[in-house]
């Protein structure tokens, strides 16, 4: 009896072992955590950069209009029409100073162009259009920042806004306000409006009031103005001295930025519940603005210090 061998191939199998594979996985959880960790924080500084860039262009175009204001400024020490008032305003959530003077604003289009074209166009029935002049009283204010999409005059709590009442109001919901009128005496517009929060339609000759609030900055965290008196060499908080006026103005503008993901917080403490700490991007400027010689009209001491 023959016996037939029986020869069997044995054929390699390649691949990976669970060991192998687990290693592999690894390191891919690896390389995409690093990846997405570099990412992310390069998409966190583009937004933190963005928002500090939106909060300086905001600071930037209200301290232009300001700046522009008092280097345009008109006092008198003898007329009290052109009378410089200030109020500094602390709080413990920032400054809230309040400025008001008379000053040269530009008008676009130029009144006497448009009443010159009215002229032109109007029947014999028509009365002609009353100018608004150039020389207008302005003034700059903190108040609770309006609804959006309704202006200063058409806000529900517009009275709150012009009367300071901003107990409810947390950092960054307050607004710069700036109120410009021809009417150049303080009480008949700026002193009603902050009193009562209402805008008078007419003065006391029945004559129609010009009347613009516009608002400058949202968001704002404080507003600080400084005075230099030049005799003293000092700074004051707010100028109350009427035989004289102050030699330059320093600005402090702070703006609160778009808010970021709430921080994780630590272990509570005493038992109290932890809050999200948020995170803002905020931008200051300042700047120092020295009144020039011609804005004093009718006597006292300007310029430089």
């Amino acid at each position: 009896m023959k016996i037939q061998e029986i020869r069997t191939d044995i054929v390699d199998e390649s691949g990976l072992t669970l060991v192998e594979m687990l290693m592999a996985v690894s390191i891919l959880v690896i390389i995409g955590g690093s990846a997405y960790f570099a990412f992310k924080t390069a998409v966190d500084a583009y937004h933190r950069t963005e928002t500090r860039i939106l909060a300086a262009q905001r600071c930037r175009v209200a301290m232009d209009r300001l700046v522009t204001d008092l280097r345009n400024m008109r006092i008198s020490l003898e007329e009290p029409e052109l009378a410089l008032y200030t109020q500094d305003g602390p709080s413990q959530l920032g400054e809230r100073d309040m400025l008001s003077f008379v000053t040269l604003v530009r008008t676009d289009p130029d009144p006497f162009l448009k009443q010159l074209e009215s002229f032109q166009s109007q029947t014999s029935t028509q009365a002609p259009i009353p100018l608004v002049s150039n020389v207008q009283r302005v003034a700059y204010f903190v108040g609770p920042e309006p609804t959006p999409g309704e202006s200063s005059l058409d806000s529900s709590n517009s009275q709150d806004v012009f009367t300071g009442d901003t107990g409810d109001q947390q950092e960054g919901e307050f607004a710069l306000f700036r109120v410009r009128t021809t009417t150049l005496d303080l009480e008949t517009v700026i002193g009603t409006l902050l009193q009562t929060g209402e805008v008078p339609q007419t003065d006391e000759n029945g004559e129609p009031i010009y009347v613009d609030i516009s608002t400058l900055i949202a968001g704002l965290v404080s507003f600080d103005l400084k005075y230099f008196d030049s005799e003293s060499e000092t700074w004051r908080t707010s100028w109350d001295d009427m035989e004289s006026v102050p030699s330059a103005v320093q600005i402090l503008i702070t703006v609160q930025g778009e808010t970021q993901a709430p921080a994780s917080t630590g272990a509570a403490q005493s038992g109290t519940q932890n809050q999200p700490i948020v995170q803002s991007t905020g931008m200051t400027q300042s700047t120092m603005v020295y009144l020039p010689v011609s804005a004093t009209a009718g006597g006292g001491q300007g310029g430089r210090p």
